[in-house]
């Protein structure tokens, strides 16, 4: 069993093991996520719900010795071959996360900031091949990034746990970290209040205590609302996911929908 608040080395053991799934169903709590995996001979049933536990969310998977309780969703995989074993596997968000701090941070113009901003991770339960089902393990409410009429996106919007201050971060194995170089080019003040976070287009890797993801750089000018994303790179990381789609490095976000 496998049971922690706290990020350690084994939490990245977690992701590569085969759990076998017989005749005792399968137990995963990850995040806000309870979610039990029972297997018959022709279907697998995914039993979950989510609960809001903040940052006292759980990380464990254990098999069951009875029968478990059964939560308000339930899905039904049929299989014409089915497997033995399934793998849990980490991933980022298929949308931008858009993140709000608690309170607004201001930037003076011809200055640089580093953030450190932690997004929840989705798991994908895969049972064979490309059979899966992926699970949020914090739920997300829908938000939109842009102008309200106009040019955006669809997101999802989540308090932050950003920092200034590395020391102060929560070191949460359900969460990815990514460092996020704000730069203010112009003169004027930048008061930030939100900010997306391109996830699908990041990479997992392991980090000293955490999953983390690749750098990103944003370039704005408040006064003629211009912004650059860059997504940089790290090595010497382990890769644990790859991204859901691919860039170049270069993010051609309007101001809108990084900020506004």
């Amino acid at each position: 069993m496998i049971e922690q608040k706290k990020t350690t080395s084994s939490n990245f053991d977690f992701w590569s093991k085969s759990w076998p799934v017989d005749d005792k169903p399968l137990s995963i709590n990850i995040g806000d996520l309870s979610l039990t995996i029972s297997r018959s001979d022709y279907e697998w049933k995914l039993n979950y719900r989510w609960q809001k536990l903040g940052n006292e969310g759980a990380f464990n998977c254990d098999f069951l010795a009875k029968k478990p309780e059964e939560y308000t969703n339930t899905d039904r995989v049929a299989m014409e071959s089915m497997s033995q074993s399934l793998t849990i596997s980490p991933k980022l968000a298929d949308r931008p996360v858009v993140t709000r701090p608690y309170s607004p941070l201001i930037i003076p113009g011809k200055n640089r900031i580093v953030l450190r901003v932690s997004t929840p991770l989705w798991i994908s339960v895969n049972f064979s091949g490309d059979v899966s089902r992926e699970f949020p393990v914090i739920k997300l409410s829908d938000t939109w990034m842009g102008q309200p009429s106009g040019a955006g996106e669809l997101c999802y919007g989540a308090f932050t746990h950003a920092q200034l201050d590395e020391k102060l971060l929560l070191k949460l194995p359900y969460r990815a970290l990514t460092p996020v170089t704000l730069h203010n080019t112009g003169d004027k003040m930048l008061t930030l209040e939100r900010l997306s976070i391109p996830a699908p287009y990041l990479t997992l890797y392991e980090g000293a205590t955490q999953l983390v993801t690749e750098p990103i750089t944003i370039e704005v000018d408040p006064i003629n609302l211009t912004s650059n994303a860059h997504i940089g790179k790290l090595t010497g990381n382990a890769q644990v996911a790859a991204p859901r789609l691919k860039s170049d490095g270069v993010l051609a976000n309007t101001f809108q929908n990084l900020f506004a």
